[in-house]
């Protein structure tokens, strides 16, 4: 279900702070500090609301196969009767391992491997070509995350780096999630990317009444937005509690 257009997460709360949900084809800057849980992608409803999308992950904090575990992607893009939109829905473009230049197939899509992702040029042809190969679809990005990415590269070439991608994703009209540990980078780079980004959403870890406690905080969004902190917690069963 859609609310004005905007794609909505089925969190209620954080969906009234983006002002109805994320509006398509934005560029959508998470960022998180040391510490804090956040919600994983499979607790979005984001992507069952779009049509047959096909999903980019680009990773850089694990080996493809854990990734794609991780993000639970097929579980995201399930129907309602527990099948899966379409087979090969997600290309992995795996810039952990650093293997040699190859494609691999797997059941529901491709990981492609780069040798040397900290080449921003090359990193940024190979993620071209990937998107060029899905030109008739509706294609969203998940990058995790530029914090990987700025462990090779200088923060003056990171800046670079997404002011191209950006302009990519924007060219396709594609949605995309870019994912960051406020903590590694500078005040400077921060005020860059978030600039460049369309929404910016932080989650955040705080003392409150004696307590560590967890939030999210949208700081930036296309209007109207609310930046009231929505505290959360994670149970037993790894489920995520607003209060």
């Amino acid at each position: 279900m859609q609310s004005n257009n905007r794609l909505i997460t089925e969190i209620t709360e954080l969906d009234k702070r983006l002002g109805g949900g994320i509006p398509p084809n934005s560029i959508v800057l998470i960022s998180f500090q040391t510490g804090t849980t956040f919600m994983e992608f499979n607790e979005w409803r984001i992507f069952k609301q779009l049509k047959n999308p096909h999903i980019i992950l680009v990773g850089f904090t694990l080996p493809a196969l854990e990734f794609i575990d991780r993000a639970n992607i097929r579980s995201v893009l399930k129907s309602e009767d527990a099948n899966p939109r379409g087979k090969e829905f997600l290309s992995v473009v795996d810039c952990f391992t650093q293997e040699s230049e190859k494609i691999e197939k797997i059941d529901f899509g491709t990981i492609f491997h780069v040798s040397y992702p900290f080449d921003t040029d090359k990193l940024y042809s190979i993620l071209k070509k990937v998107r060029e190969g899905f030109e008739n679809k509706q294609v969203v990005w998940v990058f995790d995350s530029l914090t990987g990415l700025s462990i090779g590269v200088s923060e003056e070439n990171l800046a670079k780096f997404c002011r191209r991608i950006f302009r990519l994703h924007k060219s396709h009209k594609d949605l995309s999630f870019y994912l960051l540990n406020m903590n590694a980078h500078s005040d400077k780079f921060l005020a860059i990317v978030t600039q460049l980004a369309d929404i910016v959403i932080h989650f955040k870890i705080e003392e409150k009444e004696e307590k560590l406690r967890n939030y999210v905080q949208v700081i930036k969004g296309v209007f109207p937005i609310d930046t009231t902190k929505l505290y959360y917690e994670t149970n037993k069963n790894r489920e995520t509690i607003f209060y």
